[in-house]
């Protein structure tokens, strides 16, 4: 049996088709994949505007004071209430608790809000930084989460 050119090429219009929805198929498979390596659930992203933060804070879990508190857990904390830590007078006498509304104005202007503190770090302007650097302290807590609960004697 003979084909003619015309039953060629719809027989190629047809592989071209096939092989064009082939292609966005995999391209569309390529694009669902995550890029490099999968990240363990509590492997934590550090941001880089918190590097500042680091030099003199701890951050992970059970690590100890440096020259500032530690930050684990600080979301939901007491002010001035990590044990052992020599804070400043004037942090002492803030009380309170720290919540996400409260460190967003302390790491806006430190020394603005509580004059005399001993935190060198003279504060992060940029909102977008500040707000990065706060979803990262959100997530430095236990798994059974204080924030959730009520702070008695507020």
């Amino acid at each position: 049996m003979r084909t003619t050119k015309s039953d060629r090429r719809d027989t190629a219009g047809c592989n071209r088709r096939s092989r064009v929805r082939a292609r966005v198929a995999l391209l569309a498979i390529a694009a669902a994949l995550p890029l490099g390596p999968p990240v363990a659930a509590n492997e934590l992203q550090v941001p880089g505007a918190f590097e500042a933060c680091a030099a003199c804070h701890s951050y992970l879990q059970d690590e100890p004071a440096q020259e500032a508190p530690p930050l684990w857990g600080v979301v939901g904390r007491r002010t001035a209430s990590v044990e052992g830590f020599d804070y400043s007078p004037a942090l002492k006498s803030l009380g309170g608790v720290w919540d996400r509304a409260r460190l967003d104005q302390f790491l806006t202007n430190p020394k603005a809000m509580v004059p005399g503190t001993r935190m060198k770090l003279g504060g992060i302007q940029d909102p977008t930084k500040r707000a990065a650097v706060l979803d990262f302290l959100e997530r430095l807590a236990p798994e059974t989460d204080r924030r959730d609960q009520p702070v008695i004697g507020q």
